[in-house]
């Protein structure tokens, strides 16, 4: 602890550089690099991936962020990602400095020079520092911030098992906000904090209509009574890059008898309960079958054809 009694130490730039040091958390040393438009360029050192404390994206969370990942040296769905946070800067009236394929090609090079052979690419759009007020014209500019960490998905064994949600109680954002990915996540955050104390994997909302939107990062779809693999329309949830991949593949398990049609409409908790499957989709989570709701088995309590098929799909499309 820097606090020491009732009096606090001024900081050379030496001493403040080896409080950093040792006080960098555990999560951060695992971090490969970080890029910065302020300083054009990247750091390894975690102890000096920062952002100044005046920048909007900290105080204010005037910031669009996209995670996206790679494999094998191979950025996955990048031009869905970088569309998404166009739209994202766009509904924020937050300029881009740079070309979608300026940044396209950043990504890229700060790929290529990582130690990693796969992980996640976490990219932030910022309003840039520049004083501690609401007002978005105080700032310098926008900024690109660039951090790439390794990909910690769930074990093999979560797959053949499938996970556990459960119904959020946090209010969901409304639709303006919903399809927005900014890095103002406080009801994300809270909707991960209340999973983790209910001793459930996730949990997904319900917006006022009742209608069923999405968990804390995730997408929530099902496959109903009939067969058909559907998904809650576009409205209140955010355009999840991986779930619209894995729907545009799911055309082929028509064929295959695995589905019967695929939809897009309102689903409402009794649909999630009377489901033959339901599936969690995301960039880290691929395609898991969710197994039991609220304490109560899904599909006989075992992932069925369609999760363990999607997910199939999408592991060999990430290998272009």
């Amino acid at each position: 602890m820097v606090l020491k009694g009732s009096f606090v130490q001024e900081l050379s730039r030496e001493k403040w550089f080896e409080q950093l040091q040792k006080n960098i958390s555990p999560q951060s040393k695992k971090f490969d690099l970080m890029y910065s438009s302020l300083w054009g360029g990247y750091v390894t050192d975690s102890s000096m991936m920062v952002i100044p404390m005046d920048d909007h994206q900290v105080h204010r969370g005037d910031a669009v962020f996209e995670a996206i990942k790679f494999i094998n040296k191979k950025i996955y769905l990048l031009d869905a990602h970088i569309e998404r946070l166009k739209i994202s800067a766009e509904k924020i009236y937050l300029p881009m400095k740079w070309s979608s394929q300026e940044i396209k090609n950043l990504l890229q090079e700060l790929v290529n020079v990582s130690k990693l052979q796969s992980g996640l690419i976490r990219l932030f759009l910022s309003r840039g520092p520049g004083g501690f007020t609401t007002n978005p014209y105080d700032s310098v500019g926008p900024q690109l911030y660039v951090i790439l960490t390794p990909v910690t998905p769930p074990s093999e064994q979560k797959y053949k098992e499938g996970c556990s949600l459960g119904r959020s109680q946090i209010e969901q954002k409304s639709e303006f906000w919903s399809q927005i990915k900014s890095c103002n996540y406080l009801p994300n955050v809270l909707m991960k904090k209340e999973s983790v104390d209910r001793g459930v994997d996730l949990t997904v909302g319900f917006d006022a209509q009742g209608f069923m939107t999405e968990s804390s990062t995730e997408n929530i779809v099902i496959v109903d009574r009939k067969g058909n693999l559907c998904r809650p329309l576009l409205r209140n949830i955010l355009k999840g890059t991986t779930m619209l991949r894995a729907f545009q593949m799911a055309e082929s398990l028509i064929a295959k008898g695995v589905i019967a049609a695929i939809q897009e409409r309102d689903l409402h908790e009794s649909d999630l309960i009377l489901a033959k499957e339901v599936m969690v989709i995301g960039t880290t989570w691929d395609v898991m079958a969710v197994t039991s709701y609220q304490g109560q088995k899904i599909g006989g309590g075992l992932p069925g054809p369609c999760a363990l098929a999607l997910n199939d799909l999408i592991r060999q499309d990430q290998l272009f």
